[in-house]
């Protein structure tokens, strides 16, 4: 047993959250302890593991959470923040694409671009730095925006070798803020793009803009070294505020409001939709307005590819949003 295992705050949760599968093992040393801050405010309701997991998992669509460690502040053990030991050490967790191989992923909750950190978070940090050395797991210690590909992320901006300077000399370098968001972008292990959307970056870029930016790409099949438009991506769903949006009966493929499912009787609403559907190569038949199988089979395998942590075979809000980005995408 490793020493970071006795650690009397470590939480063993492996195996104990959601999942769907395993990561294969590592095939090469750990050399980096790569350290991450989860950009979730800790007053916010989903700043936990449990929601980390589903997030990682059922919108991600990766096998565990992405970490293998997490410091919990917000669960204090005898003065010192709480460890949760998530995904075996032995494993390559997606957490930092093409390094996942000798990369030890460690996150500590809470968005430090504006929360503070606690003397029960910093005791814990110490405490897990020291045991990971003397076990001798990993040689470096590196913030997520450090590794390669990664500068542009809005990560460990804040410093950790000011925070611990009086008990880790030269744990990490200085903070530095992240660089702007490179106009392309290659495809790491791991990715997605639900991974890669700087939901919480000051660029903004969304999900939708990197479906609408990227007609030829299928996100559900990127491959590692694909390269596709990130930063140039931006506004290319959402239009920028002094554009106006075109109202939808402008549009070609109209779609409609309201959630439609079987044994819904908007009929026009279901031809709308199925046109939709159909000219985006998700075939449900002859657009008769009946919400039928093909209709509901073809929502979900949408789903599937678009919005795999919704998949239900039922048109809504989120469902809209998704179809009426593709269709952009495909100059509709």
């Amino acid at each position: 047993m490793y020493k970071f295992e006795k650690l009397p705050q470590l939480v063993d949760k492996r195996g104990k959250l959601v999942h769907k599968g395993s990561y294969s093992k590592r095939t090469k040393t750990i050399t980096t302890r790569v350290w991450h801050h989860s950009l979730t405010k800790l007053s916010a309701g989903g700043s936990k593991i449990e929601s980390f997991a589903d997030f990682h998992v059922r919108t991600n669509g990766w096998p565990e959470i992405a970490y293998h460690l997490i410091i919990d502040p917000k669960h204090v053990v005898n003065g010192k923040a709480t460890i949760y030991y998530c995904v075996d050490i032995s494993k390559k967790s997606y957490h930092v694409g093409n390094s996942n191989n000798i990369g030890l992923g460690i996150c500590v909750i809470g968005d430090y671009q504006t929360d503070k950190l606690t003397d029960p978070t910093v005791h814990s940090i110490v405490d897990l730095h020291k045991a990971l050395v003397a076990d001798g797991i990993g040689k470096y210690d590196k913030a997520h925006n450090e590794m390669p590909g990664y500068s542009w992320k809005a990560c460990c901006v804040f410093d950790y070798n000011k925070a611990f300077k009086d008990v880790l000399d030269d744990m990490l370098p200085g903070s530095k803020q992240p660089d702007p968001v490179p106009g392309l972008y290659t495809i790491q292990e791991g990715d997605t793009f639900w991974s890669i959307a700087l939901k919480d970056g000051k660029e903004g870029i969304i999900v939708e803009d990197l479906i609408a930016a990227n007609p030829g790409v299928d996100p559900s099949k990127l491959k590692v070294g694909q390269t596709i438009k990130f930063g140039s991506a931006q506004n290319s769903y959402t239009p920028k505020p002094e554009t106006p949006k075109k109202d939808q009966s402008e549009y070609k493929y109209p779609l409609p409001s309201g959630i439609l499912k079987t044994g819904s009787t908007d009929k026009t609403g279901i031809k709308q939709l199925q046109n939709a559907l159909n000219a985006v190569y998700f075939k449900c038949g002859t657009a008769d307005g009946i919400y039928g199988a093909k209709t509901k089979d073809a929502v979900t395998r949408f789903q599937k590819v678009y919005l795999p942590y919704e998949i239900d075979g039922v048109y809504g809000r989120n469902t809209k949003i998704k179809l009426k980005a593709v269709l952009k995408s495909k100059g509709y």
